[in-house]
């Protein structure tokens, strides 16, 4: 199975980034979608896609998105939250938080979570544009980078 893990995409989503999209079997977006055109070009994936609202999300298109959301998807229990600052204080119950807003990539475990966040696929403020592609079998998986 494949997921497709992307964050602030301020209203830009790429052709690059929609075809490596269309292989996956989930599509997660945490957060800063940045435009309703951007918004309804992901709903496309309704039913697989889980998305959050970020903090540059506003307007009647974003005003139903949660700001945290948790999910399951086979045996792997996902966090999803835009800003990490904002995690709540139990989240034993997890094994991966996905979550945007520094436009950063990273891919670590502390205390046995693992931590995602695919960078900035819309490219913003100088840096190169990326998502990310998590492998899963189980409840083994692997994350591959992908720049525009």
């Amino acid at each position: 199975m494949k997921i497709g893990i992307l964050s602030d995409t301020h209203g830009t989503l790429y052709p690059e980034f929609e075809q490596a999209l269309n292989q996956c079997d989930y599509i997660i977006h945490a957060g800063d979608i940045g435009t309703e055109k951007c918004y309804e070009k992901l709903k496309q994936w309704k039913d697989h896609l889980y998305m959050i609202r970020g903090n540059c999300d506003h307007g009647k298109w974003a005003a139903y998105l949660p700001e945290m959301l948790t999910f399951h998807i086979n045996n792997l229990r996902f966090l999803l939250i835009h800003n990490l600052a904002h995690l709540p204080v139990r989240i034993e119950d997890t094994d991966i938080i996905i979550y945007g807003h520094t436009h950063t990539y990273a891919n670590y475990q502390y205390r046995g979570i693992y931590y995602l966040n695919p960078g900035s696929a819309g490219g913003n403020r100088g840096e190169s544009a990326s998502m990310l592609l998590m492998d899963v079998d189980g409840e083994k998986f692997s994350i591959r980078k992908i720049h525009k």
